[in-house]
């Protein structure tokens, strides 16, 4: 069974100062849980497969210091290892500050029996 979670932020790696990005990401758009995978499937990206997941956490990244993120740690199958943030960007990021991130690391966890 899948899950979409639709007006997902995404971001390939933290967000720092030097890289004078006003945005606090790099897309939006949607996530699909199946089958042990998380899909993001962006506005500018053409989408991103993760597998193999190492470690799941969820706090403050880079400079953003108001909104939390979904920090997914993961091996390619070529053995490199990537990193992924997701936060909820709804309501232009409220959202995720009101629980919404924090549902998303829930329905990532259920999905992919990670506690």
């Amino acid at each position: 069974m899948s899950q979409r979670i639709n007006g997902v932020w995404y971001l390939p790696s933290a967000n720092k100062l030097k890289d004078l990005n006003l945005l606090a990401m790099k897309d939006t758009g949607s996530l699909i849980l199946e089958n042990g995978e998380i899909i993001f499937k962006g506005n500018k990206f053409q989408q991103v497969s993760i597998k193999n997941i190492q470690s799941i956490s969820y706090g403050k990244q880079g400079r953003d210091f108001v909104n939390n993120w979904v920090k997914i740690i993961y091996s390619t199958e070529q053995g490199e290892h990537k990193v992924a943030y997701f936060a909820d960007g709804r309501l232009l990021g409220w959202s995720g500050i009101f629980g919404g991130t924090k549902s998303i690391m829930d329905k990532i966890q259920k999905a992919n029996s990670i506690g």
